[in-house]
C-alpha cells in the first residue's frame, strides 16, 4: 500500500496511452480525438459501492483529475514529435461537471441513478434482467458506469464547435485539417 501511495497514478496511466497513440500513428493514424476521464466518483456504481456523504466519491474524482492533468502536455508533445499528426482533447470531465450543475438545461432529470438497476445480489454493473427505464434520455448514465446516448451526444455536439471542451481546436476544424 505504501508503494502505491507514492505512485503518481496520473502519470502511470498516461504513459501507456501515449504508447498506444504512437502505435496508432505508426499504423497510419494522423488525426486523433482523445477524451479525458469523466468524474469517476460521480458514477452511480462508485456511489453505490462507497456510499459517500457528499454527492460523489471525491477520492475517485481526484484520481481522474490527476490522470486528466497529464493529457494536454502529453498530446502537445506527441503532436510535436509525430510529423503530420493532429491531436484534440475532449474534456469529458468538464462536460459532466456542466451537466451535473444544470441538468435540466440539457434535458436530463436524473444525474445520480442509472437508467437500469444493477443486480444487487451479484454487485456487478449490468442491467438486472436486462430491464431498462422507459425514457433513457432523462438519465446521465445508462448503466452504473456508462453514459447514456444523450450524454454522448452532448459531449460530441459541444466538441464540434466549442473550444471550451475541445482543445486546441474543435472537432470541425480537426476534420477539415
Amino acid at each position: 500500500m505504501q508503494y502505491y501511495a507514492s505512485l503518481d497514478m496520473g502519470q502511470y496511466l498516461a504513459e501507456p496511452l501515449s504508447k498506444r497513440l504512437q502505435m496508432l500513428y505508426d499504423l497510419g493514424g494522423r488525426k486523433f480525438l482523445v477524451s479525458n476521464v469523466l468524474p469517476l466518483g460521480c458514477r452511480p456504481f462508485s456511489i453505490s459501492q462507497e456510499k459517500p456523504t457528499t454527492r460523489c466519491v471525491e477520492r475517485l474524482n481526484k484520481l481522474a483529475s490527476q490522470f486528466n492533468s497529464y493529457l494536454p502536455q502529453m498530446l502537445k508533445d506527441l503532436q510535436s514529435t509525430l510529423s503530420g499528426s493532429k491531436f484534440v482533447l475532449l474534456d469529458v470531465y468538464k462536460v459532466f461537471e456542466d451537466v451535473f450543475s444544470k441538468p435540466a438545461s440539457y434535458g436530463i432529470s436524473d444525474i445520480s441513478h442509472s437508467c437500469c438497476a444493477i443486480d444487487s445480489v451479484k454487485h456487478i454493473p449490468i442491467c438486472k434482467n436486462g430491464e431498462v427505464c422507459s425514457d433513457r434520455n432523462q438519465y446521465a448514465f445508462f448503466d452504473e458506469i456508462h453514459p447514456t446516448e444523450v450524454m454522448n451526444s452532448i459531449m460530441i455536439s459541444r466538441c464540434l464547435k466549442d473550444l471550451s471542451v475541445c482543445k486546441p481546436i474543435n472537432l470541425m476544424k480537426l476534420v477539415t485539417a
